[in-house]
């Protein structure tokens, strides 16, 4: 039986982890899709329609569905125990220090033309992968969905020491941790038929692996917004930090497009450190003084029952966030897990049990 969605649009943050699966090498070769044109493909590839003519031999801009253009080279790959990692990776294995991390050795702009291309090359592979799925269902065919995944460029959020499986103590970086559950949460609503975007995006990882789990994720810093024109101002301050927040929900909203608030959601993802309070889901819905975001929290409440779990019992509340205030008339909301935690623990999440009971009210 399918649970249904609120029938408004609403905005909701939440920390959540899904199934564990392998990450895949990636290909320069796209498939057309209905409607596509080779503007929109090189524009998604961070490349040109001439290079993209060039690279197949194309006399005109005439193209077809079901076509396998190639739309660059085979992406540089790195193997590693907690990658793969694409054109560079971390200097060291795992995080050593709360105090460590990594800078870009390159520009926020060609850190975005390596992090965007990279997105699309992974959505291109998972939209062939799930086309000829047999038995695939697409309950949320015609949902925009925007994954927000929590800090990320000059702010990694909570760095946080944990033990493997083993007991060895580990540090775990809270928006590392949080971009790998966010990647992961976009495949699978890929799946289920859904529109996904990312608000913050990474130049040289998508889902990666970390086996063993004492492999931890580095705290790289080269993480940039899903927005090419403001990564083109040659200011080190335009990657992701506190001061320019606002820009999550302008890449949102451009996305949102004038698409139905019906079937828009707005996720914000976190795995926060906080001493004191119980470990464990929590689900914030935008409520400001007295008086609550309804759609918000009506999926607030949906995401709260299916995150639950008798030894790490959810939470839900309502919260004034800036972020998703200026979300307008979208669900939205704010997820957070009770504490940053290891990889053994990203396979126990409801989240993906709660996808697949969606569907979109119609």
């Amino acid at each position: 039986m399918y649970m249904k969605l609120p029938s408004i649009g609403a905005i909701v943050a939440l920390t959540v982890v899904t199934c564990v699966s392998k990450a895949s090498a990636l290909s320069g070769v796209y498939e057309v899709q209905p409607g596509d044109s080779l503007w929109e493909i090189a524009t998604r590839f961070s490349t040109t329609v001439g290079q993209i003519k060039k690279l197949n031999r194309l006399r005109s801009a005439r193209i077809y569905p079901g076509q396998k253009l190639q739309v660059g080279s085979r992406i540089k790959e790195f193997l590693t125990p907690n990658g793969p990692y694409y054109w560079s990776q971390p200097q060291r294995e795992r995080q050593p220090s709360r105090d460590y991390f990594e800078p870009s050795k390159t520009s926020a702009s060609a850190d975005y033309g390596r992090a965007s291309q990279l997105l699309a090359a992974y959505q291109a592979d998972l939209g062939t992968r799930f086309k000829n799925l047999k038995g695939r269902k697409t309950p949320l065919k015609g949902w925009r969905i925007v994954l927000d995944p929590g800090h990320g460029g000059r702010d990694p959020g909570a760095i946080v020491s944990n033990k493997d499986g083993r007991g060895k103590s580990v540090l775990v970086v809270e928006d590392e941790y949080v971009y790998d559950m966010t990647v992961r949460v976009m495949e699978r609503l890929t799946l289920y038929g859904a529109e996904v975007e990312l608000t913050v995006i990474s130049p040289n990882h998508v889902k990666r692996d970390n086996v063993p789990a004492g492999e931890t994720f580095v705290n790289e810093k080269n993480e940039v917004y899903n927005d090419g024109q403001y990564n083109r101002r040659k200011d080190p301050m335009v990657r992701p930090g506190s001061h320019n927040i606002g820009r999550r929900v302008t890449v949102a909203n451009r996305f949102y497009g004038s698409h139905s608030s019906r079937k828009t959601l707005f996720v914000s993802l976190h795995a926060d450190n906080s001493p004191g309070r119980p470990k464990g889901p929590l689900v914030i819905y935008q409520k400001k003084g007295g008086r609550s975001d309804q759609a918000s929290q009506r999926f607030a409440k949906v995401m709260q029952k299916a995150l639950d779990h008798p030894s790490v019992p959810s939470q839900i509340g309502g919260r004034n966030m800036a972020v998703l205030r200026a979300i307008k008339q979208r669900q939205r909301f704010w997820w957070r897990s009770g504490t940053c935690r290891s990889r053994e623990t990203r396979g126990r999440s409801g989240f993906t049990g709660s996808v697949r009971k969606m569907r979109s009210a119609s």
